[in-house]
């Protein structure tokens, strides 16, 4: 088997991967990994403002804020509107910062919004059992005891 087949294969295993873990994760567990990998992007993207490579911190910058995109949007405003309001307001602080770290090319601004992401994941992480294991339905009952 050549070199090209076997990384088809390996990307084909790798997607179907994902594409399960995020299929079979809780809510919890969603929210863990769009944390976790927006801490990824934005790390790698240092190294790549570090090495003046562009393209690939653009690359990474840009999947950072899909992700900071993806948290805001999926906040939900009808149960506890002012804490859902701080989370956006957070959100919307880091998806700014991280714009001005790419056109500044500025560590100092990825690392402000690497804290704040990173905090929020710690606390996340933090979480009881009953809460983290806890589908939609049972979290809605969860919110109303």
């Amino acid at each position: 088997m050549n070199a090209m087949l076997k990384k088809q294969f390996a990307d084909k295993y790798a997607n179907n991967y994902v594409e399960t873990s995020v299929t079979e994760a809780s809510p919890h567990k969603l929210v863990e990994m769009l944390y976790s990998g927006a801490l990824r992007h934005i790390k790698v993207a240092k190294v790549f403002i570090e090495q003046a490579n562009h393209e690939k911190k653009s690359f990474h910058i840009n999947k950072a804020l899909s992700i900071i995109s993806g948290l805001k949007s999926g906040i939900n405003f009808d149960e506890a509107e002012e804490i859902a309001g701080n989370f956006f307001d957070l959100y919307d602080f880091c998806y700014r910062t991280l714009v001005e770290a790419s056109q500044d090319n500025s560590i100092e601004k990825a690392d402000e919004v690497i804290e704040i992401i990173q905090g929020l994941h710690d606390a996340w992480q933090q979480m009881p059992s009953n809460f983290k294991e806890a589908d939609e339905l049972q979290l809605k009952r969860l919110a109303k005891q």
